[in-house]
C-alpha cells in the first residue's frame, strides 16, 4: 500500500469512527439543552479539549504553513495571541458568562444592554460566522482533496455535508465526542511528522551538513541564500503585523461563540474559569509545528505554492508518519469546521427563530429547528465554498473584527458602569461598517493595520462618547428577549 492509499484508508476509516461516536453522542440528547449546551454538564476534560480542538484549524495548520513558508516563524505569535485570549477569557469574562446560563454570545448582550443591541449582535454574528464556516470548509476540501487526489469542489462538498450530517445528529455533545478524537490525532501526528522532518529529512537537505534539528536547517538555508537570523525570528513578520496578531487575537476570543461556546455547557462555573486555562496551553505549539513545516517545504524546493507546503511536506515523509501527520491536520480543521457550524446554527435557531421570532414554541420544537438550522447552513456554506474557494486568512481576519467589537461591548458592559445601550448598538454597527470598509476598500492597504486592530480603535471611542452623551437608566427594556428564562445568578 502506497502512502496515497494509506491516507485515504485512514481518513475513511476516521470518518466512520467520527460518525459512530455522533451516533453515540445523539443518544444523550433529550431536550434543547442537552443539544445546544450538553445539558450543562460538561466537565473539565471535555471543555478543555473542545475548546483547544476548535482553534486549530485551518488557520493554525495550512494558513499557518503558508505564512511561515513566506515571512518566517513570526507565525508563531497567531496561537501565542490565541492562548493569551483564552487565558484572558478564563480570568475577567468567564464567570460573567456562566452567570447567567447563556447559550449564545448575543443572548448575553441582551443582559449587559437591551433588546436592540441583542438583535444586532445576533444579525452580526450569524455573518460572520456563515462567513466564517465557508473558509473552514473551504480549508476542508483542500486537504481532503490533497489527501485523496480527488477534485477540490466534490472534496468539498464531501467535507462539508459529512460535518453537517454529524453536528446535526450529535449537538454538542457530538463536538464534545469527537474533539477527544481530533486532540489524540493532532498530538499524535503533528508533532511525530515535525520530529520526522527536523531529524530525518532535515540531515538530507543541500547544504545541511547531514546536521539534523533547527541547526541543519539553517545550514541548508544559508547554502540557498536565504537567511536563516530572518526566517528563524519570532518577529520576522514584522512589528505591526506582530502586533496585529497579538491584539486581533486576543480581541476575538473572549467573545466568539464557537470557541467559548464549551465554557457555556460547563457543569459549573469553577469548570468555565479553569477549562480554558488548560486550553491555551494545549493551543500554544501548533504554530511552531506546522511553520517549521512551510519553511522546510521552501528550503527542500517542494512547490513554489506556499498554500501547498504543509501538504508537500507530508508527501516526502514516510508513509504511515506523512499518514498521521496529514491526519493530524485534517483533525484540526474539521474540529474547527463543526464548532464554526454549531456555533451559527445554535445563535440562528435560539437567537432568531426562537426568541425573536417564535417564543411560544415547544421545547421539542426548538430541537427540531437547531438540527434543521445545522442542515441548512452546513448545506448553503458547502455550496458557498464550492463555488468561490475564498482565501483563508484574508477572510477570516473580517471575522475576527466583528468579534472584536463584540468583546469591546462585554468588556465595557462587565467593567464600566457607565456603559449605555445606546453606545452598544451603534457601536456594533459602526464596528461592522468600520471593518467592512477597511477590508474591501483601499484603506486597509494604506495603514497596513491588522483590521481588528482598526475596527477596535473605531469602536472604542465611539462607545465611550455616546455613553458619555446619554444619560444612563439602569433599565432599558419592558421585559427579557422572547423565550429566555435564564436563571440569574445561582451558582
Amino acid at each position: 500500500m502506497n502512502s496515497r492509499e494509506l491516507m485515504v484508508s485512514l481518513v475513511a476509516l476516521y470518518l466512520l469512527i467520527v460518525f459512530m461516536m455522533s451516533v453515540l453522542a445523539a443518544r444523550r440528547v433529550k431536550k434543547s439543552e442537552d443539544f445546544i449546551v450538553s445539558g450543562y454538564g460538561m466537565g473539565m476534560f471535555y471543555v478543555a479539549l473542545a475548546m483547544a480542538a476548535e482553534y486549530m484549524g485551518g488557520l493554525g495548520t495550512i494558513g499557518c504553513a503558508e505564512r511561515a513558508f513566506k515571512n518566517g516563524m513570526g507565525v508563531i505569535w497567531y496561537h501565542i495571541s490565541a492562548a493569551i485570549g483564552i487565558a484572558v477569557f478564563a480570568i475577567f469574562f468567564a464567570h460573567y458568562y456562566r452567570k447567567y446560563r447563556v447559550q449564545t454570545v448575543p443572548e448575553y448582550t441582551y443582559y449587559l444592554y437591551d433588546v436592540k443591541t441583542w438583535k444586532a449582535q445576533t444579525v452580526l454574528n450569524v455573518i460572520a460566522y456563515t462567513t466564517f464556516l465557508i473558509i473552514e470548509i473551504t480549508a476542508l476540501g483542500s486537504i481532503l482533496a490533497g489527501i485523496t487526489g480527488m477534485d477540490l469542489s466534490l472534496a468539498v462538498i464531501i467535507g462539508g455535508l459529512f460535518i453537517t450530517a454529524y453536528v446535526a445528529l450529535g449537538g454538542m455533545w457530538g463536538v464534545a465526542y469527537t474533539s477527544l478524537l481530533y486532540m489524540a490525532t493532532m498530538y499524535i501526528g503533528l508533532p511525530l511528522a515535525f520530529f520526522w522532518i527536523l531529524y530525518f529529512k532535515v540531515p538530507e537537505l543541500p547544504g545541511s551538513g547531514g546536521l539534523a534539528g533547527f541547526t541543519g536547517l539553517a545550514n541548508a538555508m544559508t547554502a540557498k541564500g536565504m537567511d536563516p537570523g530572518y526566517y528563524f525570528s519570532p518577529f520576522s513578520l514584522g512589528p505591526a503585523a506582530t502586533l496585529g496578531f497579538l491584539i486581533g487575537g486576543i480581541l476575538a476570543v473572549p467573545a466568539a461563540q464557537a470557541t467559548i461556546n464549551y465554557a457555556f455547557g460547563a457543569r459549573n462555573w469553577k469548570v468555565s474559569r479553569l477549562a480554558p486555562l488548560f486550553a491555551a496551553a494545549l493551543v500554544v505549539p501548533l504554530s511552531i509545528w506546522t511553520g517549521t513545516a512551510g519553511i522546510y517545504a521552501k528550503v527542500a524546493g517542494l512547490t513554489t505554492n506556499p498554500k501547498l507546503a504543509l501538504g508537500q511536506a507530508f508527501t516526502t515523509l514516510p508513509p504511515v508518519i506523512g499518514a498521521l501527520g496529514s491526519a493530524g491536520v485534517f483533525a484540526a480543521i474539521i474540529s474547527t469546521a463543526a464548532a464554526i457550524l454549531f456555533a451559527d446554527a445554535t445563535v440562528f435557531a435560539r437567537d432568531i427563530l426562537h426568541r425573536w421570532l417564535k417564543p411560544e414554541v415547544s421545547d421539542e420544537q426548538v430541537l427540531k429547528w437547531t438540527r434543521i438550522s445545522v442542515v441548512c447552513i452546513g448545506i448553503l456554506c458547502t455550496i458557498g465554498a464550492s463555488v468561490s474557494l475564498p482565501e483563508i486568512l484574508r477572510s477570516a481576519y473580517f471575522v475576527y473584527s466583528l468579534r472584536s467589537v463584540t468583546l469591546v461591548l462585554v468588556a465595557f458592559g462587565i467593567y464600566w458602569s457607565r456603559s449605555h445601550p445606546d453606545a452598544a448598538f451603534w457601536t456594533t454597527l459602526l464596528g461592522f461598517a468600520a471593518a467592512f470598509v477597511y477590508m474591501f476598500t483601499p484603506l486597509g492597504k494604506i495603514l497596513h493595520l491588522h483590521v481588528a486592530i482598526f475596527t477596535v480603535i473605531i469602536a472604542i471611542p465611539v462607545f465611550v462618547i455616546i455613553s458619555l452623551l446619554r444619560k444612563w437608566t439602569p433599565t432599558t427594556a419592558a421585559d427579557v428577549p422572547p423565550g429566555c428564562k435564564n436563571v440569574v445568578g445561582g451558582e
